[in-house]
């Protein structure tokens, strides 16, 4: 059976799309913490916004927000690192679904062995 009625596994393409809308969220959630604004600002936000032409994201703003990712997600999520190795075009154009799109690589990446394992 095909279509809308045709239920959905749990590994499907839908399911991945739920778990980045849930992540993009709660990195938007940490900015808006960070920012200090309200719930109207979160949700005019989409994958498509772009932190410094849409967002304004500060310099100090951007490191309070890393700082909130790497609390969150760890270490391995270091979003001001990431941010200083693009070139002033990325920079530009970067969006909330491509910090999304790192924290997921970060957070996922094996940690470094430990000295003595």
């Amino acid at each position: 059976m095909s279509g809308p009625d045709a239920g959905t596994a749990p590994d499907a393409p839908d399911a991945g799309e739920a778990g980045e809308a849930a992540l993009r969220h709660r990195i938007c959630e940490l900015l808006r913490d960070v920012v200090d604004e309200d719930a109207a600002w979160l949700d005019a936000i989409g994958p498509g916004t772009r932190i410094d032409g849409e967002l304004l994201v500060e310099s100090h703003e951007l490191a309070a927000w890393s700082l909130a990712l790497r609390q969150h997600y760890g270490d391995r999520v270091d979003l001001v690192e990431h941010v200083a190795g693009l070139d002033i075009d990325q920079i530009i154009e970067l969006t909330v679904a491509d910090v999304a799109a790192y924290v997921a690589a970060r957070r996922g990446a094996a940690p470094s062995p430990a000295v003595g394992d």
